[in-house]
C-alpha cells in the first residue's frame, strides 16, 4: 500500500482549513474541508479526521474490517458526534463544520464513505472515474436536470453545502468499490476540482503517476496556477 498527499492554503485565504491523513499500514486515508464562513471550520476538520483515525486504531481494525463489516459510515457518524461534542464544550466553536471523505482499501475490495462535497476518484487504465457525488446544491440541480455538468462546475451553487458534519444529522454515504492491481485512488477538496476540470486532473494524475508525492504536488500546483482561490488538498493512494 502506498500513499502520499498535499495541502496548501492557496492565494486567498488567510489559513488553511483542510486536513488531510493516511495510514498505509491500515489502508486508510481521509480528508476534510471545514467550512469557510463557520467558526473555527480548521478546528473541525480536524477533529474528524483524528476522530475517525483514533477510533479504528483504538478498535484495533484497519481497511479489511471496515470493507468486510459495511460499516464505515459509522466512522463518519462517529465524527459528527465529536465535532457537536467539541462545540458544547467550547461554545466558541459551536456550528463549525466540515466535510470528510474516507477511503478503506483492502485489495480486491475498498469502501468510500463521504459528506460533504470533498470527493473520491478512481484512476484505471488511465481514464478518471468519480465515485462520489457532491452534497450541494449545484449538484442537487443537476441531479433534477436543471443545469449541465459544466454549469454545476461553475454554478455558486457549488459552495452551498446541504449536509455537512457538526451541522444538523447528516447521512452519510457509503459506496463498495473494486480495487485493481494498477488503480490508483484520488481524495481531494474542492480547492483542487473548483480550479480544475476532470480530464485535467487525469492528465495530470496519468503525466506522473508512478511518483505519488510528484503528482500530488503537481496537482495542487495546478490548481494554483489557476489562482488558488481556495485551500487545496489532494490524497493519492496505491494498493
Amino acid at each position: 500500500m502506498r500513499m502520499d498527499g498535499h495541502s496548501h492554503v492557496g492565494y486567498v485565504r488567510a489559513r488553511n482549513e483542510d486536513t488531510i491523513a493516511w495510514d498505509e499500514r491500515l489502508g486508510i486515508a481521509l480528508v476534510a474541508d471545514g467550512m469557510g464562513g463557520h467558526p473555527a471550520g480548521n478546528v473541525a476538520s480536524r477533529t474528524a479526521v483524528d476522530c475517525v483515525l483514533a477510533a479504528v486504531r483504538g478498535e484495533r481494525r484497519d481497511a479489511s474490517a471496515l470493507v468486510a463489516n459495511g460499516d464505515a459510515g459509522r466512522y463518519i457518524e462517529l465524527a459528527h458526534h465529536a465535532l457537536m461534542s467539541h462545540g458544547r464544550h467550547h461554545p466558541e466553536t459551536q456550528g463549525m463544520g466540515t466535510t470528510l471523505v474516507l477511503l478503506a482499501l483492502a485489495p480486491p475490495h475498498g469502501v468510500v464513505a463521504h459528506v460533504g462535497d470533498s470527493r473520491a476518484y478512481r484512476l484505471r487504465g488511465g481514464w478518471l472515474e468519480r465515485l462520489t457525488s457532491d452534497d450541494n446544491a449545484a449538484q442537487r440541480a443537476l441531479d433534477q436536470g436543471l443545469i449541465t455538468p459544466d454549469q454545476a462546475r461553475r454554478s455558486p451553487e457549488r459552495h452551498q453545502l446541504v449536509q455537512a458534519l457538526g451541522i444538523g444529522s447528516p447521512e452519510p454515504h457509503v459506496t463498495p468499490i473494486e480495487v485493481g492491481d494498477d488503480d490508483v485512488f484520488l481524495l481531494c477538496t474542492d480547492g483542487l476540482n473548483g480550479e480544475l476540470p476532470d480530464r485535467e486532473i487525469q492528465e495530470l494524475m496519468n503525466d506522473g503517476i508512478d511518483d505519488l508525492s510528484s503528482t500530488a504536488r503537481a496537482l495542487v500546483r495546478g490548481a494554483l496556477d489557476r489562482g488558488g482561490h481556495d485551500n487545496v488538498s489532494v490524497v493519492l493512494a496505491r494498493a
